[in-house]
């Protein structure tokens, strides 16, 4: 499937994606401070021997990498660095566009959307869709496409897509995506993120 087609009916209890417009994986990768000396495309087994005893750990920061169109993407395995660093995205974005999409159990969806150093939208909707729930420069920037596609931001309805279908169809609306084959290839581009230490707290 394109897009993120893949994802509507998966079972997956955390999702951690950050996403750069016309950068490659490994460029995303510097930019969101992988240590180089985990940087490496490493063949299924390499990477089970290397990563598999700490890959679901929250503070292992196990990712991999590849690209889709135009977007490289980041898929963070246990963690959820995308939305633990605030400032993360808007420096991804310098010269370019960037988007993190993150959901987990609760339900959540948390996403952001960031163009030349600056959060241009943040929707965290734990508590909802409507605009006292928004941050950035211009927390209206995607009402139209949202209402597009069924939901109603002024009342936090979601529409027939659901919470999670909402935000995806967003993201695929920006041409970003991601194949599901890409996270099991023969060789995967993989490594440890090293999160800022002064920047990084807990999401709630």
């Amino acid at each position: 499937m394109s897009g993120l087609g893949w994802m509507y009916g998966a079972d997956l209890p955390l999702l951690s994606v950050t996403f750069a417009r016309d950068l490659t994986a490994r460029e995303l990768l510097e930019r969101m401070g992988a240590d180089p000396a985990t940087l490496a495309e490493r063949t299924q087994k390499e990477f089970d021997e290397d990563f598999d005893d700490i890959l679901y750990e929250d503070d292992a920061y196990v990712v991999t990498a590849g690209r889709y169109g135009s977007w490289a993407w980041v898929w963070e395995h246990g963690s959820w660095l995308c939305v633990e660093d605030d400032d993360l995205l808007s420096e991804l974005s310098a010269g370019t566009a960037a988007l993190s999409l993150h959901a987990n159990e609760k339900p959540l969806v948390d996403f952001r959307y960031a163009v030349n150093g600056q959060l241009v939208t943040g929707l965290h909707t734990l508590l909802g869709i409507e605009p006292r729930h928004r941050t950035g420069q211009d927390p209206h920037h995607f009402d139209s496409e949202l209402e597009a596609l069924g939901a109603r931001p002024d009342t936090g309805e979601t529409g027939p897509l659901g919470m999670r279908g909402l935000f995806f169809r967003l993201t695929e609306g920006l041409g970003a995506g991601m194949d599901q084959a890409d996270l099991f290839a023969e060789t995967v581009l993989s490594a440890r993120l090293r999160p800022h230490p002064d920047r990084v707290a807990r999401c709630a």
